[in-house]
């Protein structure tokens, strides 16, 4: 008889493992939500930003049209340097400006074109959607992403990747990939380099050409400091 119980008990708990296997399986064979999860980042965001302080909300979104241009620099009223979490996205509307010095405490996405001055410091990652000029000596802690042209002048260092739709153009002194993540440079355009000097991990899907002045190759577009509309 005790065995007829150990059985019993051995019986109900293997039963117990097959029903949690069940739904499982069945969910398996007809999904009820085939394909991936869609995530509204935009969404996520918003709601992200409604949470924060008042003060943090003054700084989080400048512009209110495509063509608008916004500086960003040291102030107390802009609230820029409040709260500041590399946690924390914030989408810029327009053309940005940033001022020399600055330190960005923050993950951005800039809707417009992006100039940044001598010296400026990038907490977070960078996702531009127009052209991006980063300014000499500037170092970025993440990665960069740029859906058009993209400048990076002296000395610039970038930890982690970039990651480019438009032409790439370097000037000499640029380190990237030095963060514990690595990575390199990729572009579906071209890339220059002046007077080279790596290690720089490089891939480009229309070629890697070397120039002695980057200035002769440069776009007017992308060859002043003034922002202007993508």
């Amino acid at each position: 008889m005790p065995i007829f119980g150990y059985l019993g008990i051995l019986g109900l708990f293997a039963g117990l493992i097959v029903i949690c296997f069940l739904w499982g399986i069945w969910e398996y064979k007809k999904p009820k939500d085939p394909g991936p999860l869609f995530i509204d980042l935009d969404r996520t965001i918003k709601k992200r930003l409604r949470r924060r302080s008042c003060d943090a909300r003054k700084a989080p979104i400048w512009g209110t049209g495509s063509n608008s241009s916004q500086t960003l620099m040291r102030s107390e009223s802009n609230g820029l340097h409040k709260n500041p979490s590399v946690n924390e996205t914030i989408r810029v509307r327009g053309n940005v400006r940033i001022a020399k010095g600055e330190v960005i405490p923050f993950n951005m996405i800039i809707e417009g074109n992006l100039v940044s001055q001598e010296d400026v410091t990038f907490k977070g990652g960078l996702h531009v959607k127009g052209r991006a000029t980063i300014g000499a000596n500037n170092r970025l802690e993440k990665s960069i992403v740029c859906q058009k042209d993209l400048l990076l002048c002296q000395n610039v260092i970038v930890n982690n990747c970039i990651d480019c739709e438009g032409l790439v153009f370097i000037k000499n002194g640029v380190r990237v990939g030095l963060g514990i993540d690595g990575g390199g440079i990729t572009s579906k355009r071209s890339i220059y380099l002046e007077n080279a000097e790596g290690p720089l991990r490089i891939q480009s899907e229309e070629g890697i050409r070397l120039v002695g002045n980057l200035e002769d190759v440069l776009p007017k577009d992308i060859k002043g400091v003034e922002v202007e509309s993508p």
